[in-house]
């Protein structure tokens, strides 16, 4: 083990990082991140959970120590985001002090083991990270018995992401038997940190090599989807979420492996389709938009790195044809293969292509569909980003939906229908779609989808505050004149732009008016009226 304070390359120790923090720009996955969290409901929805197995004739000590070294060795491990200017950036900072807490349960039966790893996570998940300190992870090492550990590891999705543990447990793996044999830990080589990486992301201006590919795919795409809701959706996003779960049945993981390799393709294709297929039997709709979280590693440098680099991609299902389910996962093969070289930051995508913001509608996608091949959905959630999302994790399947446009039996309904069209897609790959989940009746009637209001007579900035807001709009958005009714969003404006709006504004504010309550009312009437009820000595934006 290297001493604290040390940087690992290759098992070698180089000399200690300078003192001071080092700053870099925030990238595009901590942006959304970081956004997320602070306009969910549910924070916790914004920290993963890792418990790694470790078996070597080493001691608690040695664990922790190895938690350092990784935090020495991956600059995400040490940072903490903070707005300057309205701009998210990364402060990394030298020598953090992580919260490890040392448990030895080699006198519990392995039932009580169980429980009590259980409860622990659950703790770690649910602790709030303070936002303005780093480091934003914090770590558990569980003593078993008779060199048998665990250490349970907690980080804000800011740092860390899926891929990324992977990396942890690979290198815990590594340090415990270096410790054990007592030789220098034999670590990959990392070709550069997270903020340098950060820096030529943002150093990509201009055109994005992908921009060609995602206008023609992404062409005429319908802006919001046709699944029916149970209320009209609200005109700001309430981010309010809830979940129904379950286990995929037996049957159906006993045959997914074998009839996705008898189609050429992974078995998470064929849970795809079975999902833009459910959309469209609800929906009646051919032509879907699916957001599909995306591992953003095209890098190979990035793949033995911690931080988070996951994406958004948006897949475009053609269901039209009345096609039969092996042409369906062959659609959805194909076109996944085809986007798959073409990643690109999503915000850049949303600022990229000229699609019409409605009020209260995710830009370009609403419905998502995530799949992990391991076990372990997590905690139940409470806030949501789409109006839909499907999420599997090896045997377990959840959806999770907005509340305020769903009903509790609306989401049991659609996920019920989706293990029967799932079953069916496995058992009779040869069935037509229209013919997948018999004696259903699809629900095509709908709330109408949301529709910019008819334009009022514009009206100016009527006092000192609304001007004071209508100026720094103007500045953003590019525009001379402002309607303190227009809204934010529908006017070409996008997260990131109204952080800066807020940050401009309030730049001794905190608190109010938060991220959340502009996303309310999203106008220079509103805002005015927010700033006018804001306690000095806070900040708007966090």
């Amino acid at each position: 083990m290297t001493r604290r304070g040390s940087t690992v390359q290759d098992g070698l120790t180089a000399p200690d990082e300078p003192a001071g923090t080092v700053t870099a720009p925030a990238t595009y996955a901590q942006e959304r991140a970081w956004l997320a969290s602070r306009l969910a409901h549910d924070p916790p929805t914004y920290c993963a959970v890792d418990e790694f197995p470790l078996h070597a004739s080493v001691t608690a000590d040695d664990l922790v120590r190895a938690l350092h070294v990784l935090m020495d060795r991956h600059e995400p491990l040490r940072t903490v985001l903070r707005t300057v200017d309205g701009r998210l950036r990364q402060e990394v900072h030298p020598g953090p002090q992580p919260r490890i807490d040392v448990l030895d349960l080699s006198a519990h039966d392995p039932g009580a083991q169980i429980e009590e790893r259980r409860s622990l996570r659950t703790r770690l998940a649910r602790g709030p990270f303070d936002p303005h300190r780093a480091p934003q992870w914090r770590a558990a090492v569980l003593g078993l018995g008779e060199g048998s550990w665990a250490v349970v590891f907690a980080a804000h999705h800011t740092v860390y992401d899926s891929a990324s543990g992977l990396n942890v447990h690979a290198e815990l793996t590594e340090l415990c038997a270096a410790a054990e044999e007592g030789r220098a830990p034999r670590l990959p080589r990392l070709s550069f940190g997270y903020g340098t990486y950060a820096r030529r992301e943002r150093r990509r201006t201009g055109t994005h090599p992908a921009a060609p590919h995602w206008r023609a795919r992404l062409y005429g795409l319908p802006p919001v989807h046709a699944v029916p809701l149970d209320r009209p959706r609200p005109p700001a996003r309430t981010f309010l979420g809830a979940e129904v779960r379950t286990a995929l049945p037996a049957a159906v993981t006993a045959t997914l492996t074998a009839a996705a390799r008898s189609h050429s393709t992974r078995p998470a294709m064929m849970l795809l389709a079975a999902w833009t297929a459910l959309l469209h039997h609800h929906s009646g709709a051919y032509d879907l938009a699916v957001g599909l979280p995306v591992a953003g590693r095209g890098d190979p440098a990035t793949r033995s790195m911690i931080g988070t680099f996951v994406n958004m991609r948006v897949l475009r299902a053609d269901l039209s044809g009345d096609p039969d389910g092996t042409e369906l996962v062959r659609r959805t093969t194909t076109a996944v293969r085809a986007d798959e070289p073409h990643d690109i930051p999503f915000q850049r995508l949303v600022a990229l292509l000229p699609a019409p913001r409605l009020p209260g509608v995710p830009p370009l996608y609403q419905l998502a569909f995530n799949h992990t091949p391991a076990n372990g959905l997590g905690p139940p959630v409470s806030s949501c980003e789409e109006d839909l999302l499907l999420d599997v994790a090896g045997t377990g399947v959840r959806l999770v939906y907005d509340a305020a446009l769903f009903d509790r039996s609306t989401a049991d309904r659609l996920l019920a229908d989706y293990l029967r069209l799932l079953a069916a897609l496995l058992d009779a790959p040869g069935t037509r779609l229209s013919a997948l989940l018999p004696g259903t009746v699809p629900r095509h009637t709908s709330c109408p989808a949301p529709a910019p209001a008819p334009a009022p007579a514009r009206t100016a900035p009527r006092d000192a505050a609304e001007e004071r807001v209508a100026a720094v709009w103007r500045s953003l958005l590019g525009t001379d004149a402002v309607d303190v009714h227009e809204d934010f969003f529908t006017a070409g404006g996008h997260s990131l732009q109204a952080l800066r709006l807020l940050a401009r504004l309030a730049p001794e504010h905190e608190g109010r008016p938060t991220l959340r309550t502009f996303f309310a009312d999203p106008t220079v009437a509103g805002l005015a009226t927010a700033l006018k009820h804001t306690p000095p000595g806070r900040t708007a934006w966090r």
